[in-house]
């Protein structure tokens, strides 16, 4: 009798050994297959809530990082387009400087220059990157540029008569004397003698927990202002019926308002040069961090694909050893248990 009970004892150990070899084979292949440890975050025990906050904070820092991304693509546009708009103002230095305003092609080259220029700002301040405006301020849907060349040209009772920067909300306006009645006119979409505050309104961008960044720069500002002045004054040099002198004093205030603009857009690039740096130091932060806890994640949760596969091998020759155990004592005689 004890003999019976002692081999029925050892079958039920024998089938318990059998499924936890099972259950540990199963967990090994799952291993091979998904390369992770475990698949419930349960079994990882105290390390659980570890994985929760490196899990959670790499994804916000991914969130950060391609929000820097698609900010940082604006900057670097900004960038490019103020160092043309930089040449464009050297062309219009060089033009108001002619050899002789008695040359028979001076008013066409001139204003040929002056049209060609003025659609190659517009084309800058215009630029559209996606679904947005880049120099539209918050006004993201709508182009901030009229077609230049469709402004007025100054007459000769406008010369010496100074063009007033716009600041705050008031969209640049621009007087001209038109048959002795002056007349607002404005480059912007907006146009004359309105406000918007969006359209002089910068974009605000969180880069890190607490961390704003504000940054954008806007067809309003005072640097784009002089830039069509002097080009309006260029142009306006080329017109019939002026004298020598009034001919040179446009090309003189075309020239003091280009040397404004300038100065104005070297500040901008400035401006525009350490936003970008916050932006690249922020973001080389964020993926350092995401890295190293990447790094710290996959040591938890990830499996060696060689250990699991050399441990499976051992397994199944365990599991094989204890089928042919059981396979044995099945065949047992009646006189073995009596």
């Amino acid at each position: 009798m004890v003999s019976r009970i002692s081999t029925f004892g050892a079958l039920q150990a024998d089938l318990a050994l059998i499924q936890r070899q099972n259950q540990q084979f199963d967990l090994l292949n799952f291993r091979v297959a998904t390369g992770r440890q475990f698949q419930e975050l349960k079994n990882f025990g105290t390390q659980a809530p570890r994985i929760l906050d490196l899990e959670s904070e790499i994804r916000t820092r991914n969130g950060y990082v391609d929000a820097i991304g698609l900010a940082e693509l604006n900057l670097r546009s900004y960038d490019a387009t103020l160092a043309r708009l930089v040449e464009v103002v050297d062309d219009v230095l060089r033009a108001a400087e002619p050899l002789s305003t008695q040359d028979a092609n001076f008013t066409t080259n001139t204003d040929v220059l002056a049209t060609n220029l003025l659609i190659e700002v517009e084309a800058n301040l215009n630029l559209e990157i996606g679904d947005r405006f880049l120099y539209a301020g918050t006004r993201f849907d709508t182009a901030p540029v009229v077609d230049l060349r469709t402004l007025p040209i100054y007459t000769a009772n406008d010369i010496g008569v100074a063009n007033a920067l716009e600041t705050a909300d008031n969209i640049p306006t621009f007087v001209v004397d038109n048959g002795g009645a002056n007349t607002a006119v404005s480059y912007h979409t907006q146009g004359p003698n309105t406000q918007d505050p969006r359209s002089f309104e910068q974009v605000a961008l969180t880069i890190a927990d607490d961390t704003l960044l504000t940054y954008g720069i806007t067809a309003t500002e005072p640097a784009f202002q002089n830039l069509i002045e002097s080009l309006v004054r260029l142009r306006s040099s080329t017109q019939a019926g002026l004298t020598e002198a009034q001919r040179e004093t446009f090309l003189a205030e075309a020239s003091n308002a280009a040397q404004s603009a300038r100065d104005e857009l070297r500040q901008l690039q400035s401006r525009n040069g350490l936003a970008l740096s916050r932006l690249i130091d922020q973001k080389e932060t964020h993926e350092n961090f995401i890295n190293i806890s990447q790094v710290a994640l996959d040591d938890i949760t990830l499996a060696d694909d060689a250990t699991a596969a050399a441990e499976i091998s051992a397994l199944s020759a365990q599991i094989q050893a204890s089928f042919t155990t059981i396979a044995t004592r099945r065949q047992l005689s009646l006189v073995n248990f009596l």
